[in-house]
Protein backbone atom coordinates (compact mmCIF):
# COMPACT_ATOMS: atom_id res chain seq x y z
CA UNK A 1 0.00 0.00 0.00
CA UNK A 2 2.57 2.46 0.72
CA UNK A 3 4.65 1.59 -3.04
CA UNK A 4 1.83 0.10 -5.08
CA UNK A 5 -1.86 1.32 -4.15
CA UNK A 6 -0.33 4.40 -5.44
CA UNK A 7 1.11 3.53 -8.69
CA UNK A 8 -2.44 2.69 -10.06
CA UNK A 9 -3.36 6.46 -9.92
CA UNK A 10 -3.65 8.21 -12.99
CA UNK A 11 -5.97 10.87 -15.25
CA UNK A 12 -8.22 13.19 -14.05
CA UNK A 13 -7.26 12.83 -10.60
CA UNK A 14 -9.61 14.31 -8.36
CA UNK A 15 -12.61 14.50 -10.18
CA UNK A 16 -13.52 10.98 -9.48
CA UNK A 17 -15.70 11.07 -12.15
CA UNK A 18 -14.84 9.32 -15.83
CA UNK A 19 -17.15 10.75 -18.49
CA UNK A 20 -18.10 8.70 -21.91
CA UNK A 21 -15.81 11.01 -23.72
CA UNK A 22 -12.88 9.88 -21.37
CA UNK A 23 -13.76 6.68 -21.62
CA UNK A 24 -13.40 6.73 -25.36
CA UNK A 25 -10.64 8.56 -25.01
CA UNK A 26 -8.84 5.27 -23.70
CA UNK A 27 -10.62 2.56 -25.43
CA UNK A 28 -8.51 0.74 -28.49
CA UNK A 29 -9.70 -1.25 -31.07
CA UNK A 30 -10.00 -5.19 -29.61
CA UNK A 31 -6.22 -6.24 -31.90
CA UNK A 32 -4.64 -3.59 -29.09
CA UNK A 33 -4.40 -0.87 -31.32
CA UNK A 34 -4.84 2.66 -31.60
CA UNK A 35 -7.91 4.14 -32.89
CA UNK A 36 -7.27 6.28 -36.20
CA UNK A 37 -7.60 9.98 -34.41
CA UNK A 38 -5.63 8.60 -31.10
CA UNK A 39 -2.74 7.54 -33.96
CA UNK A 40 -2.92 11.50 -35.19
CA UNK A 41 -3.24 12.78 -31.79
CA UNK A 42 -0.52 11.20 -30.91
CA UNK A 43 1.30 11.98 -33.73
CA UNK A 44 0.70 16.34 -33.59
CA UNK A 45 1.88 15.70 -29.21
CA UNK A 46 5.17 14.21 -30.52
CA UNK A 47 5.42 17.08 -33.58
CA UNK A 48 4.69 19.41 -30.66
CA UNK A 49 7.13 17.95 -27.85
CA UNK A 50 10.22 17.58 -30.66
CA UNK A 51 9.37 21.18 -32.01
CA UNK A 52 9.88 22.61 -28.17
CA UNK A 53 12.90 20.57 -27.24
CA UNK A 54 11.20 18.59 -24.76
CA UNK A 55 11.46 15.38 -26.60
CA UNK A 56 13.78 12.86 -24.72
CA UNK A 57 15.30 10.10 -26.19
CA UNK A 58 13.67 7.86 -24.13
CA UNK A 59 10.39 9.14 -25.02
CA UNK A 60 9.07 6.54 -27.42
CA UNK A 61 5.56 6.28 -28.34
CA UNK A 62 4.31 4.42 -25.30
CA UNK A 63 5.96 6.52 -23.21
CA UNK A 64 3.72 9.65 -24.68
CA UNK A 65 0.88 7.58 -24.81
CA UNK A 66 0.77 7.44 -21.11
CA UNK A 67 0.77 11.01 -20.57
CA UNK A 68 -2.08 11.67 -23.44
CA UNK A 69 -4.41 8.94 -21.86
CA UNK A 70 -3.90 10.39 -18.16
CA UNK A 71 -5.19 13.77 -19.80
CA UNK A 72 -8.08 11.77 -22.06
CA UNK A 73 -5.97 12.47 -25.30
CA UNK A 74 -5.98 16.32 -24.46
CA UNK A 75 -3.20 17.43 -26.39
CA UNK A 76 -2.70 21.13 -24.37
CA UNK A 77 -3.05 18.97 -20.60
CA UNK A 78 -1.12 16.55 -21.37
CA UNK A 79 1.60 18.95 -23.09
CA UNK A 80 1.18 20.74 -19.36
CA UNK A 81 1.90 17.09 -17.71
CA UNK A 82 4.86 16.45 -19.46
CA UNK A 83 6.60 19.42 -18.98
CA UNK A 84 5.51 19.65 -15.04
CA UNK A 85 6.92 15.76 -15.06
CA UNK A 86 10.90 16.98 -16.60
CA UNK A 87 11.02 20.34 -14.26
CA UNK A 88 10.64 17.42 -11.63
CA UNK A 89 12.79 15.28 -12.78
CA UNK A 90 15.38 17.98 -13.23
CA UNK A 91 14.30 18.91 -9.45
CA UNK A 92 14.85 15.73 -7.95
CA UNK A 93 17.87 13.81 -9.85
CA UNK A 94 15.65 11.34 -11.65
CA UNK A 95 17.68 11.01 -14.52
CA UNK A 96 20.68 9.80 -12.35
CA UNK A 97 18.83 8.94 -9.24
CA UNK A 98 19.81 4.55 -9.81
CA UNK A 99 23.30 5.87 -9.41
CA UNK A 100 23.44 8.56 -7.16
CA UNK A 101 21.31 7.48 -4.09
CA UNK A 102 22.29 5.61 -1.90
CA UNK A 103 20.23 3.62 0.37
CA UNK A 104 21.94 0.94 2.70
CA UNK A 105 19.39 0.46 4.71
CA UNK A 106 17.37 -1.15 1.81
CA UNK A 107 17.41 -4.78 2.77
CA UNK A 108 16.45 -3.66 6.99
CA UNK A 109 13.23 -2.06 5.19
CA UNK A 110 12.50 -4.62 3.22
CA UNK A 111 11.91 -6.94 6.49
CA UNK A 112 10.12 -4.58 8.19
CA UNK A 113 8.04 -4.17 4.88
CA UNK A 114 8.38 -6.92 2.62
CA UNK A 115 7.65 -5.88 -0.90
CA UNK A 116 8.99 -7.29 -4.45
CA UNK A 117 8.45 -7.94 -7.60
CA UNK A 118 8.24 -11.50 -8.65
CA UNK A 119 8.11 -12.93 -11.79
CA UNK A 120 6.02 -12.00 -14.37
CA UNK A 121 2.23 -12.82 -15.20
CA UNK A 122 0.56 -15.04 -17.95
CA UNK A 123 0.34 -12.03 -20.29
CA UNK A 124 4.02 -10.90 -19.18
CA UNK A 125 3.69 -8.47 -17.01
CA UNK A 126 6.01 -8.18 -13.94
CA UNK A 127 4.32 -9.27 -9.98
CA UNK A 128 4.41 -6.32 -7.91
CA UNK A 129 3.85 -8.25 -4.46
CA UNK A 130 3.08 -6.20 -1.00
CA UNK A 131 2.73 -8.44 2.77
CA UNK A 132 1.27 -4.99 4.26
CA UNK A 133 0.40 -7.08 7.59
CA UNK A 134 3.91 -7.48 8.00
CA UNK A 135 4.13 -3.42 8.09
CA UNK A 136 6.40 -2.17 10.98
CA UNK A 137 6.33 1.58 10.62
CA UNK A 138 7.53 2.32 13.99
CA UNK A 139 10.67 0.25 13.42
CA UNK A 140 10.38 1.39 9.81
CA UNK A 141 11.28 4.78 10.70
CA UNK A 142 13.74 3.82 13.20
CA UNK A 143 16.38 3.47 10.33
CA UNK A 144 15.00 5.39 7.60
CA UNK A 145 12.81 8.74 6.97
CA UNK A 146 10.21 8.95 5.05
CA UNK A 147 11.93 11.41 2.56
CA UNK A 148 14.45 9.01 1.95
CA UNK A 149 11.78 6.42 1.28
CA UNK A 150 9.82 8.90 -1.10
CA UNK A 151 13.55 9.22 -2.74
CA UNK A 152 13.78 5.21 -2.38
CA UNK A 153 10.09 5.30 -4.11
CA UNK A 154 11.35 7.03 -7.31
CA UNK A 155 15.03 5.26 -7.53
CA UNK A 156 12.62 1.63 -8.00
CA UNK A 157 10.50 3.53 -10.60
CA UNK A 158 13.70 4.15 -12.50
CA UNK A 159 14.84 0.84 -12.01
CA UNK A 160 11.49 -0.80 -13.30
CA UNK A 161 11.14 1.47 -15.86
CA UNK A 162 14.61 0.89 -17.50
CA UNK A 163 15.54 -2.27 -16.48
CA UNK A 164 12.49 -4.53 -15.43
CA UNK A 165 10.27 -3.96 -17.99
CA UNK A 166 12.45 -3.90 -20.82
CA UNK A 167 13.48 -7.38 -19.73
CA UNK A 168 10.05 -8.24 -20.01
CA UNK A 169 9.00 -6.96 -23.03
CA UNK A 170 12.16 -8.88 -24.55
CA UNK A 171 10.89 -12.27 -22.76
CA UNK A 172 7.17 -11.75 -24.26
CA UNK A 173 8.01 -10.43 -27.54
CA UNK A 174 5.52 -7.52 -26.84
CA UNK A 175 5.92 -4.13 -24.97
CA UNK A 176 5.06 -4.85 -21.55
CA UNK A 177 4.57 -1.56 -19.99
CA UNK A 178 2.35 -2.46 -17.09
CA UNK A 179 2.48 -4.58 -14.07
CA UNK A 180 -0.02 -6.42 -12.14
CA UNK A 181 -0.12 -5.62 -8.42
CA UNK A 182 -1.10 -8.23 -4.99
CA UNK A 183 -1.33 -6.31 -2.23
CA UNK A 184 -1.44 -8.95 0.61
CA UNK A 185 -3.88 -7.57 3.52
CA UNK A 186 -3.14 -10.50 6.00
CA UNK A 187 -2.74 -9.24 9.64
CA UNK A 188 -3.48 -5.72 8.58
CA UNK A 189 -5.14 -3.69 11.29
CA UNK A 190 -5.96 0.32 11.66
CA UNK A 191 -2.42 0.48 12.95
CA UNK A 192 -1.16 0.24 9.31
CA UNK A 193 -3.12 3.09 8.59
CA UNK A 194 -1.21 5.58 11.22
CA UNK A 195 -1.11 9.30 10.48
CA UNK A 196 2.49 9.16 9.13
CA UNK A 197 1.81 6.60 6.50
CA UNK A 198 -1.65 8.32 5.33
CA UNK A 199 0.67 11.21 4.47
CA UNK A 200 3.11 9.32 2.63
CA UNK A 201 0.44 7.67 0.98
CA UNK A 202 -0.70 11.23 -0.43
CA UNK A 203 2.59 12.30 -1.00
CA UNK A 204 3.50 9.09 -3.19
CA UNK A 205 0.33 9.88 -5.30
CA UNK A 206 1.15 13.09 -6.72
CA UNK A 207 4.11 11.44 -7.31
CA UNK A 208 2.72 8.59 -9.41
CA UNK A 209 -0.13 10.11 -10.89
CA UNK A 210 1.68 13.05 -11.85
CA UNK A 211 4.69 11.97 -13.21
CA UNK A 212 4.36 7.55 -13.67
CA UNK A 213 0.80 7.55 -15.01
CA UNK A 214 -0.92 4.70 -16.63
CA UNK A 215 1.45 1.55 -15.34
CA UNK A 216 -0.71 -0.38 -13.37
CA UNK A 217 -2.30 -2.98 -15.56
CA UNK A 218 -4.50 -4.96 -12.73
CA UNK A 219 -4.69 -4.82 -8.65
CA UNK A 220 -5.64 -7.70 -6.66
CA UNK A 221 -6.11 -6.82 -3.07
CA UNK A 222 -6.56 -9.71 -1.19
CA UNK A 223 -6.92 -11.16 2.32
CA UNK A 224 -8.81 -8.02 2.79
CA UNK A 225 -9.34 -7.67 6.76
CA UNK A 226 -12.90 -6.39 8.20
CA UNK A 227 -11.10 -2.75 9.15
CA UNK A 228 -10.49 -3.09 5.14
CA UNK A 229 -13.24 -0.95 4.62
CA UNK A 230 -12.54 2.49 6.76
CA UNK A 231 -9.01 2.33 4.96
CA UNK A 232 -10.69 2.28 1.85
CA UNK A 233 -12.89 5.02 2.91
CA UNK A 234 -9.34 6.78 3.14
CA UNK A 235 -7.90 5.54 -0.10
CA UNK A 236 -10.64 5.42 -2.41
CA UNK A 237 -10.96 9.62 -2.95
CA UNK A 238 -7.71 9.79 -4.14
CA UNK A 239 -8.43 7.14 -6.94
CA UNK A 240 -10.01 8.24 -9.97
CA UNK A 241 -13.00 5.40 -11.38
CA UNK A 242 -10.93 4.81 -14.35
CA UNK A 243 -8.30 3.22 -11.77
CA UNK A 244 -10.99 2.10 -9.41
CA UNK A 245 -12.14 -0.62 -12.46
CA UNK A 246 -8.74 -1.93 -12.04
CA UNK A 247 -8.95 -3.24 -8.78
CA UNK A 248 -10.16 -6.46 -7.13
CA UNK A 249 -10.84 -6.82 -3.09
CA UNK A 250 -10.83 -10.45 -2.14
CA UNK A 251 -11.11 -11.14 1.95
CA UNK A 252 -11.21 -15.02 0.71
CA UNK A 253 -11.02 -17.54 -1.80
CA UNK A 254 -8.82 -15.46 -4.14
CA UNK A 255 -6.51 -18.27 -5.68
CA UNK A 256 -8.25 -19.12 -7.94
CA UNK A 257 -8.53 -15.81 -9.59
CA UNK A 258 -5.05 -15.33 -9.44
CA UNK A 259 -4.45 -18.31 -11.40
CA UNK A 260 -6.55 -16.85 -13.92
CA UNK A 261 -3.48 -14.79 -14.77
CA UNK A 262 -0.27 -16.02 -13.02
CA UNK A 263 0.90 -19.49 -13.65
CA UNK A 264 1.11 -21.28 -10.24
CA UNK A 265 4.86 -21.61 -10.81
CA UNK A 266 5.24 -17.95 -10.85
CA UNK A 267 2.67 -17.36 -7.94
CA UNK A 268 4.26 -17.67 -4.34
CA UNK A 269 3.20 -20.28 -2.21
CA UNK A 270 2.08 -18.21 0.49
CA UNK A 271 -0.61 -16.95 -2.34
CA UNK A 272 -1.44 -20.39 -3.13
CA UNK A 273 0.58 -20.62 -6.05
CA UNK A 274 3.42 -23.78 -5.91
CA UNK A 275 6.65 -21.29 -5.89
CA UNK A 276 8.83 -21.64 -3.26
CA UNK A 277 12.10 -19.79 -4.24
CA UNK A 278 15.42 -20.72 -1.79
CA UNK A 279 15.37 -18.01 0.65
CA UNK A 280 11.56 -16.58 0.10
CA UNK A 281 10.35 -15.16 -2.83
CA UNK A 282 10.39 -11.67 -1.43
CA UNK A 283 14.29 -12.08 -1.54
CA UNK A 284 14.86 -14.38 -5.05
CA UNK A 285 13.95 -10.67 -7.30
CA UNK A 286 13.24 -13.28 -9.85
CA UNK A 287 12.23 -12.23 -13.08
CA UNK A 288 13.34 -11.33 -17.04
CA UNK A 289 15.40 -9.00 -15.44
CA UNK A 290 17.66 -10.92 -13.91
CA UNK A 291 18.21 -13.67 -16.58
CA UNK A 292 20.97 -13.21 -18.93
CA UNK A 293 18.78 -13.68 -22.57
CA UNK A 294 16.79 -10.84 -21.55
CA UNK A 295 18.65 -8.09 -20.67
CA UNK A 296 20.20 -5.82 -23.01
CA UNK A 297 23.63 -6.30 -24.39
CA UNK A 298 24.46 -2.71 -25.18
CA UNK A 299 27.10 -1.98 -21.81
CA UNK A 300 25.77 1.63 -22.66
CA UNK A 301 21.95 1.29 -22.31
CA UNK A 302 21.99 -1.45 -19.95
CA UNK A 303 20.14 0.66 -16.76
CA UNK A 304 22.57 -0.52 -13.81
CA UNK A 305 21.51 -1.92 -10.59
CA UNK A 306 20.74 0.72 -7.85
CA UNK A 307 23.26 0.90 -5.45
CA UNK A 308 22.05 -0.30 -2.53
Amino acid sequence: MIHDLCHCASHNQGSGVSSSSEDDALSLHPEGTLLQWQQETLHRFRVILTEEGLIRKRDDDNSLLRFLRARGFNIAKAKAMFEAMLDWRKEIGADTIKQTFQFPERDAIKELYPHFHHKTDKMGRPLYIERLGQLQVDELLKITTMDRMLLYHVQEWEIVIDWKLPACSKKAGINISQSLTILDMKGVTMRHMSKQVRNFIQKITKIDQDFYPEYLGKMFIVNAPTAFKAMWTVVRPWLDKATQKKIEVHSGNFTSKLLELVDSENLPAFLGGTCCCPGGCENADAGPWNESSYQNNQPSDEPPKAPY
